[in-house]
C-alpha cells in the first residue's frame, strides 16, 4: 500500500460522531466491496488512521485514506452521506 494521505479535520469529525453514537455505516471503499458496519473507533497504527467497524463477519478496519463514503443506515442519525474521494 501506498504512504497515508491524510483525510481533512471536517471529514474526520463524521467518523468520530458516527463512532460516539455507535451508527451502523453504509461504507464505500476505493478498491474493495461496500461493507455495512457499526462504527466503533478511529484510530491509528503504523502510520495511518482507520476505521473500526464491527461487521457480521467480526471486526473490519478500513484505512481512511480507502474511503469513497460513509452514510448512516440510522434515520435519526445527525448526518446523512459523507463523500471522502469522487
Amino acid at each position: 500500500m501506498t504512504d497515508y494521505s491524510p483525510i481533512s479535520c471536517e471529514l474526520h469529525d463524521y467518523l468520530e460522531i458516527a463512532c460516539m453514537h455507535r451508527y451502523p455505516l453504509l461504507v464505500e471503499r476505493r478498491e474493495a466491496p461496500d461493507c455495512l458496519g457499526v462504527a466503533l473507533d478511529v484510530f491509528g497504527r503504523h502510520g495511518g488512521e482507520y476505521l473500526r467497524l464491527s461487521t457480521r463477519d467480526g471486526v473490519l478496519d478500513v484505512r481512511l485514506d480507502n474511503l469513497v463514503a460513509i452514510t448512516p443506515t440510522e434515520e435519526q442519525a445527525r448526518f446523512g452521506r459523507v463523500e471522502y474521494r469522487i
